[in-house]
């Protein structure tokens, strides 16, 4: 297990703030959560948005992509799927 995780997040402000209008800021703060403390056995995590939904890469110290897995909106919660 990694000691620490170095999380990168790609949603800026603006699609941030469109998100949470659509899902509520307690779900989008919790799938953020979830992305960012999933299976800390990898040292790194860039999450992105897409549309309503986010894709979490897990990544190697050498950078190499090693899991991903989709926070997908579901109209009243967020599914993870890999």
């Amino acid at each position: 297990m990694s000691e620490t995780r170095k999380v990168t997040i790609h949603i800026d402000a603006t699609h941030q703030t469109k998100m949470k209008e659509v899902v509520g800021k307690d779900k989008f703060f919790d799938a953020i959560g979830y992305l960012s403390t999933w299976n800390m056995t990898h040292p790194s995590v860039d999450i992105y948005p897409d549309s309503n939904d986010m894709v979490a890469v897990y990544k190697d110290e050498q950078g190499k992509t090693e899991y991903v897995i989709g926070a997908v909106w579901h109209e009243d919660h967020y599914g993870f799927h890999s």
